[in-house]
């Protein structure tokens, strides 16, 4: 494999499609409610409240996946030749991207029980780490010998926002599922933030240290 590459083009478009079609396929899990012949209006007004943790859940999904491809999109903008080992972690990180479907399935069927919540979590923080580690093997920032020890001193705690943000929601779901999903929802809006914003926050963070 030591001179195995794939088309750029090729590599983008695909990871373009699977992005988008996972994007998509998130409302498809948002379903009508059953209409009820005993309530005012069927009780659609019910039915529609009713289903506000699923809301949150999709902006939170949605946000994810764009903002992930937004990363993924300025990532392999200067990246030049698509490595084999660049090829196998996006596949993984895409594998996760289109699993977000089913986590919100989960919930609209068991609704805000710990373990759904839990669950969704789980693989948001599961997303976080598989594009890490594909940071890692595609980022051309990284000058020199490209070792974990090198790697990690140029992490930051804003950097691990995502991960730490996921792992606290899984914690606290067991105690509190709607506090977890408002956690889940911070994270994607500390991400969505433009990232000079971010370099802004967390300059101050240092300077404060």
């Amino acid at each position: 494999m030591k001179n195995w590459s794939i088309n750029k083009n090729r590599f983008e478009a695909f990871s373009d499609g699977v992005f988008a079609i996972a994007a998509t396929l998130l409302i498809l899990e948002l379903r009508i409610p059953e209409p009820r012949v005993n309530l005012p209006d069927g009780g659609l007004t019910q039915g529609l409240l009713a289903l506000w943790p699923l809301y949150i859940v999709y902006v939170a999904s949605f946000a994810t996946i764009g903002i992930m491809w937004m990363n993924h999109h300025a990532l392999f903008h200067s990246v030049t030749r698509v490595s084999y080992p660049m090829m196998i972690f996006n596949l993984l990180l895409l594998m996760l991207v289109a699993f977000l479907p089913i986590a919100i399935e989960v919930l609209s069927k068991f609704g805000l029980s710990p373990a759904a919540v839990e669950f969704n979590g789980l693989i948001f923080l599961m997303i976080a780490i598989a594009y890490g580690i594909l940071f890692y093997v595609a980022a051309p920032t990284i000058q020199g010998p490209r070792t974990f020890a090198r790697y990690f001193r140029s992490w930051t705690f804003w950097d691990s926002v995502g991960a730490i943000g996921y792992l606290l929601g899984i914690a606290v779901a067991r105690f509190s599922p709607i506090a977890s999903i408002i956690i889940y929802s911070l994270v994607a809006v500390y991400y969505a933030l433009p990232s000079a914003t971010r370099a802004l926050i967390a300059s101050g963070q240092r300077n404060e240290g």
